[in-house]
């Protein structure tokens, strides 16, 4: 998988310099039509949009199934092998095309029964878009192959959809549904482009798609499906319980201040992410090159988030006025706590994803999350209709610190873990 001549300590930092300099790109992008966005939409129908938006992620959650995490393990395992590689992405497009189908039937029931899909159902089903769209992504193969500068090619790709069709086509609150399908139409021009280089690269092709090979993979995609679903219990699932108890307007500040707090994460969200297949890989080689690279990875994120949460919580003041407006003025306390979010969540994200998983812990990890996910939905509906967004960002930050501190216990309770990190510390 690597480079010829290239070591892997120079590409992993290459890999991780390309992420991030592609998310930044990306964010920079993406705040250049949000903050048109929040204004042109107002909070009422951008609280709308960002409902619609958190639907269709719950529709994503269950059509990747936790593919974005075993998908590309899967694919080090393949270890180049361009037949293999294929029969796992037929397997894997099947298993998400089947759970897609099945989340829009979802979709239409809950039109049916639930009043407030059904004031916003255009802009539902044009979100919906987006779902479609991650039948085909195939991020998780190139970031297995390691081939990150494909996945900035297609970023990049998304962002010059959105970006000009949002300027040319939203100029008001009437707009809502137009700006869900822009949001959408950039991931499925993206998600093609992807399928485009899989068959130029040669590892996809088009014989049938076994049914044998799909219901494998859901089998064992449960684990890392529990987990990631369970991540929606987080922000997604409180950006649902704000708008059935405190309305869209909360909804719009909790969702304003999110996206905002969401740039000071995106440097410990790359990394993770480009290190998770290198780690995966290297264990099996070199445990000690592997728990130093981990013992390292979780240190900067740490660093760089009480960065974050510094720099953001000192600004935010400045930054709401700035970027949404006066309108959002009451974002800057909720755009504060979730910042300080982040300090458990980013560390919390990493040990799970590099520590927990390679060690076949994924179970412990997903029940942990499930846990601390339902935990954040209760408190969430006991705060959130007294405090709406506010009670929203605090119900989040308890649950982020719960899961942080029962990864700590789980690795240090356990001898391989102890032992991990002893020989990392180790000369």
């Amino acid at each position: 998988m690597l480079e010829e001549g290239q070591a892997p300590r120079s590409r992993v930092g290459r890999n991780v310099i390309i992420m991030v300099m592609t998310f930044a790109g990306n964010y920079l992008a993406s705040f250049a039509t949000f903050p048109y966005l929040t204004r042109v939409l107002g909070p009422d129908q951008f609280g709308m949009l960002a409902y619609a938006m958190a639907m269709a992620t719950y529709a994503t959650l269950l059509t990747e199934w936790g593919f974005n995490l075993g998908g590309p393990k899967a694919v080090v395992e393949c270890k180049g092998d361009a037949r293999s590689i294929n029969a796992l992405i037929r397997s894997i497009a099947g298993a998400k095309a089947c759970l897609c189908a099945i989340s829009f039937v979802a979709l239409a029931v809950l039109i049916s029964f639930d009043k407030h899909i059904a004031a916003s159902a255009s802009v539902m089903f044009w979100s919906w878009l987006g779902v479609v769209a991650n039948v085909f992504t195939l991020y998780w193969l190139f970031q297995g192959m390691e081939r990150f500068h494909l996945i900035a090619a297609m970023v990049i790709v998304n962002r010059v959809v959105t970006l000009p069709l949002t300027f040319l086509f939203v100029h008001g609150p009437g707009d809502v549904a137009i700006a869900a399908a822009i949001q959408s139409a950039g991931p499925l021009v993206a998600a093609l482009f992807s399928v485009a280089i899989a068959l130029r690269f040669g590892v996809l092709r088009w014989p049938a798609v076994s049914v044998r090979a799909v219901v494998q993979r859901l089998k064992d995609g449960a684990d890392m499906f529990v987990s990631t679903a369970s991540v929606s219990l987080f922000g997604v699932a409180n950006t649902v319980i704000l708008a059935s108890f405190s309305g869209t307007y909360q909804v719009g500040l909790y969702a304003a201040a999110d996206k905002i707090r969401t740039v000071g994460n995106m440097v410990p969200a790359q990394l993770a992410a480009v290190l998770y297949p290198r780690i995966t890989s290297t264990l099996k080689t070199d445990p000690k090159a592997a728990a130093r690279l981990t013992l390292i990875g979780a240190t900067v994120t740490l660093l760089i988030s009480i960065a974050g949460v510094g720099c953001i919580s000192m600004f935010s003041d400045i930054a709401i006025r700035i970027v949404l407006g006066t309108q959002y003025g009451g974002a800057s306390k909720v755009l504060v706590v979730l910042c300080c979010s982040t300090l458990f969540g980013n560390l919390a994200y990493f040990l799970g994803l590099q520590v927990l998983v390679p060690f076949g812990e994924s179970r412990k990890r997903s029940l942990v999350m499930l846990g601390a996910g339902c935990f954040n939905v209760g408190m969430a509906l006991i705060l959130v209709p007294r405090f709406g967004a506010m009670g929203a960002a605090v119900s989040l930050l308890i649950a982020e610190a719960i899961v942080l501190a029962a990864y700590l216990v789980s690795i240090a309770c356990a001898d391989r873990g102890r032992r991990y990190f002893q020989v990392a510390l180790s000369r």
